[in-house]
């Protein structure tokens, strides 16, 4: 059962109860990533984050991580290009003690001097980790190509020259602009009583307040090109992407299917001719990312340099194919299937289950149940799927990234 409530301070509560569950997965949503972030202030938002688990007048680092393992359940935080969450997933009967343990990571982390000079240092190694990780940069490399200097594009984690100097009083000024109620979600899923968790929401969240303006989101431009980037690697790691539909699109239906039938299951065009049939790479998937205005359409593949060639003439050539026939009706009742099945499954999960709820009120205002989204998914037409794939699979619209041992010029021939 899904109910929802708002708070007198605009903090809306949402929850899904399931009494099948034994356990409860709790987030508190904050309507804040690294889009919001002005240039100066990049990587503030996910260093908050960190932030949040160095200790608060309750609690200190070692209490929190105590407090955490005592539950016997997970307690964590994410940063995304458009929002932060502190999420756990405790049993029923720990509720109140996982809700004091996120309001307290929420509201009222101290931000110690020395203990932002230790998370400096931690964020730092951070992005070394990343930096060692071809298949995360070449990612972050895309964005940068992509999205270009907007914030949009910038690494979530920040430049390690930003990051080594952010101050606490920067920290401070960018929190009392990004942290605001009337935009936090608190998502609940499993064995969960709205009335109880709405009390205990309300009891620690009620004095939460920002009188600041609310910053407004710019729009986002896309810059389609190729970029090489060479580094000394065994392989070229390759993402080649496009601008795809928004979360609240419509499209976003047969997007999905589309990306699916493409690249998105060992099943998929580009697993079975790229890996399967050609042997080229160890492993080629595509993916869709969805936001609030604008989307992306992906395909992601390591290789090796002698191979590279083929791997993107391999990929050219399922994208030209989905321009010019339409899918075949078995292979798209089988990705229909793959998708319900998929839905059902995750939705055995409270953590899942929670998360998506959370999602439906960010980009909808309103729950949208299972069935909802599978009849969306079994409603798409093969005769979608190619007006969709002729309209995204324009090249002069995709954007290469390539990182590694790359020479001579590169091409989008599709």
């Amino acid at each position: 059962m899904h109910q929802k409530s708002v708070l007198t301070n605009g903090l809306r509560v949402i929850t899904e109860e399931d009494p099948h569950f034994h356990a409860v997965a709790v987030g508190v949503w904050l309507n804040a990533g690294s889009r919001d972030e002005a240039e100066e202030e990049n990587g503030l938002t996910h260093f908050l984050e960190h932030m949040a688990f160095k200790g608060t007048p309750r609690l200190s680092a070692l209490d929190i991580a105590r407090e955490i393992d005592q539950l016997g359940g997970s307690c964590n935080a994410f940063t995304s290009k458009e929002n932060t969450c502190y999420h756990g997933k405790v049993l029923s009967e720990h509720l109140p003690r996982a809700v004091a343990l996120l309001s307290d990571l929420v509201l009222h982390p101290r931000y110690q001097a020395q203990d932002l000079e230790k998370e400096r240092q931690v964020i730092l190694e951070e992005i070394c980790a990343q930096e060692d990780n071809p298949e995360d940069m070449v990612q972050v490399q895309f964005a940068r190509g992509f999205w270009g200097d907007d914030a949009f594009g910038r690494p979530i984690l920040g430049e390690e020259a930003q990051i080594s100097a952010v101050t606490r009083e920067q920290l401070l000024a960018y929190r009392g602009i990004a942290y605001r109620p009337e935009t936090t979600i608190v998502a609940a899923a499993g064995r969960v009583n709205h009335q109880e968790l709405l009390d205990l929401i309300n009891s620690r969240f009620e004095h939460f307040h920002n009188g600041a303006p609310p910053r407004q989101r710019g729009r986002v431009a896309t810059h389609p090109g190729i970029y090489q980037h060479p580094r000394d690697l065994e392989q070229v790691h390759v993402c080649l992407g496009t601008r795809g539909p928004a979360a609240g699109d419509q499209e976003r239906y047969v997007a999905t299917v589309l990306q699916l039938i493409l690249g998105g299951n060992m099943s998929s065009r580009l697993f079975q001719l790229v890996r399967e049939e050609l042997g080229l790479a160890y492993n080629i998937y595509s993916f869709m990312s969805f936001f609030s205005d604008t989307g992306l359409l992906g395909v992601s593949a390591g290789v090796s340099p002698k191979n590279l060639e083929r791997l993107l003439t391999a990929t050219y050539q399922e994208i030209k194919k989905l321009k010019a026939e339409a899918v075949p009706e078995e292979e798209l009742q089988a990705a229909k299937e793959y998708l319900r099945g998929s839905i059902y499954l995750h939705a055995e999960d409270c953590d899942h289950r929670m998360m998506r709820l959370a999602k439906n009120e960010i980009h909808f205002g309103h729950y949208i149940t299972l069935e909802e989204i599978i009849t969306g998914l079994q409603q798409v037409t093969a005769a979608e799927i190619q007006d969709l794939a002729r309209e995204l699979f324009d090249p002069e619209n995709w954007a290469l990234a390539l990182l590694g041992p790359v020479e001579g010029e590169m091409g989008l021939d599709f």
